[in-house]
């Protein structure tokens, strides 16, 4: 069933992911030093270490890259046990530059269109477009705020990823 939603620019998106890959970069930066046995140490919160959590947070962003490409993983993909920070980062670098690449071809089209995907449990879902750029951006908010939890208890310094000091930073 086809969704409809408001008009959203291609410009509107571009900013969107700017402030994306900029608070990413900022604390992926930040976790850059990590180790493989910090990020292998049990650490709580709902994926156990911080090599899980990067795991996921750098594979879901594939996986979302390649859906909006018309390709459909049917699982995560799978890290060397040897990345540690540094190597998680490189890959956010590879995936950041094909988000970028992109959105920067995103039509009119595509943008009031629809995607339909297949999940990992073999699923298929339609959503507007526009919906899952959302939702991607979003989805990134919420793990970069683990990864500064992380981060603290590492005793690494957690940098600012607010919006607000992105704009300001737009402007200087």
């Amino acid at each position: 069933m086809p969704v409809t939603v408001p008009h959203v620019d291609r410009a509107h998106i571009q900013r969107l992911y700017a402030f994306h890959h900029w608070a990413t970069d900022r604390v992926l930066d930040a976790l850059s030093p990590a180790s493989v046995e910090q990020l292998d140490r049990e650490w709580g919160g709902s994926f156990g270490t911080g090599r899980a959590l990067l795991r996921h947070v750098i594979g879901v962003e594939r996986l979302w890259c390649d859906r909006w490409s018309g390709r459909s993983a049917k699982s995560l993909p799978d890290y060397p046990r040897t990345h540690a920070g540094r190597e998680f980062r490189a890959e956010w670098e590879k995936i950041k530059k094909d988000q970028r690449r992109f959105i920067d071809t995103l039509t009119p089209a595509q943008l009031a269109g629809n995607l339909t995907y297949v999940n990992m449990k073999g699923e298929t879902w339609t959503y507007a477009f526009s919906d899952i750029l959302f939702h991607c951006a979003n989805h990134g908010t919420y793990h970069r705020g683990q990864i500064t939890h992380l981060l603290r208890d590492l005793g690494l310094p957690a940098p600012s990823t607010d919006f607000l000091d992105f704009a300001d930073q737009e402007r200087k």
